[in-house]
């Protein structure tokens, strides 16, 4: 299981474990919870669009946000529901979220906002 474990701003694809994450992760997974999450982490390696989890201070529950590498689209902060949502199942309605913003990334138009601007100041 490859998940960058990186707290800087930069983005290297993939789901990223921040603050109380690996510790809330080692105590409720069990080991298929364990093989279900590594095919999740596999599944967003490439993906441009980061997915980090954090701890939550009050339970043992996950936060995720959601970070796009394009400025039209803002950070999105995703909260584990209490009792009726399984960390795996929290964790793959991220990623599916984060596949979903990546595709739509692609089909927005490459815009040079620089030569618009010069064409209109000519």
């Amino acid at each position: 299981m490859q998940i960058n474990m990186n707290t800087d701003n930069q983005s290297f694809a993939g789901i990223k474990l921040m603050s109380g994450a690996e510790d809330a992760l080692r105590k409720a997974l069990k080991p298929a919870d364990w093989v279900e999450f590594d095919k999740i982490a596999k599944s967003q390696e490439n993906n441009s669009v980061d997915v980090y989890l954090f701890g939550r201070n009050d339970s043992d529950k996950l936060m995720g946000r959601i970070v796009p590498n394009n400025s039209n689209f803002k950070d999105k902060d995703y909260y584990q529901l209490p009792f009726f949502e399984p960390f795996t199942k929290f964790i793959d309605k991220l990623a599916k979220k984060a596949d979903n913003i990546a595709e739509k990334i692609k089909q927005m138009p490459e815009v040079n906002v620089d030569e618009i601007i010069g064409r209109l100041k000519q």
